[in-house]
């Protein structure tokens, strides 16, 4: 998303972003992104009543626009463990906190149960399902305030980043790059990536 500059518009800024879900509408390839707002409309990219949303929700004129290369913080995906996001709800006193909140494209469960594995994964490839992407991980994740808004209500909580950054240095699951593209699909084992 950009605004009438050109400039990128992301939710750091512009928490009310957050109540914008995309998602593509069928499994493969040639499947269409479809863009809900938080009042449950659904549009297409190119629809000019998104852009009114999305300008209304930011307070100024902004529209959806393709971009020739990703547009992402520090590396395409980002990982974390079913552990370590229950110790994130223990520490916040939620057993229902939202995964969604750390917007992690790939969310491991781990089978040790041990929080923050991840965090010594850096450096290590994965393949995700055999004969599927490999990805590597490059770094830890640095978290900022988007942590804070529930994904469905908006609704802040501050105790989720306030003990990311006294607990964990301010990092909370990793980085990482693609490999090797491909499709991953829910429930495929995570395997350590063969040698190339």
């Amino acid at each position: 998303m950009i605004d009438e500059d050109g400039g990128a518009l992301s939710a750091r800024r512009h928490s009310a972003l957050l109540g914008f879900h995309a998602r593509h509408r069928g499994g493969d390839a040639d499947a269409h992104l479809e863009i809900r707002d938080p009042a449950g409309t659904v549009f297409a990219p190119d629809d000019p009543a998104l852009s009114r949303a999305l300008s209304a929700a930011v307070g100024r004129p902004a529209r959806m626009a393709r971009s020739a290369g990703a547009v992402h913080d520090a590396a395409p995906l980002h990982l974390v463990t079913t552990a370590s996001l229950a110790t994130m709800a223990e520490w916040v006193g939620d057993p229902e906190l939202d995964r969604r909140r750390f917007r992690a494209n790939v969310v491991v469960e781990a089978d040790d149960d041990e929080p923050f594995a991840e965090a010594d994964w850096i450096g290590r490839r994965f393949e995700l399902g055999p004969g599927g992407p490999v990805i590597e991980i490059v770094s830890p994740t640095e978290r900022c305030a988007v942590t804070t808004f529930d994904p469905d209500t908006l609704e802040r909580n501050t105790d989720v980043l306030a003990n990311i950054a006294s607990r964990r240095e301010n990092l909370f699951g990793v980085y990482a790059g693609v490999v090797r593209p491909g499709w991953a699909r829910v429930g495929a084992p995570v395997l350590d990536a063969p040698e190339s």
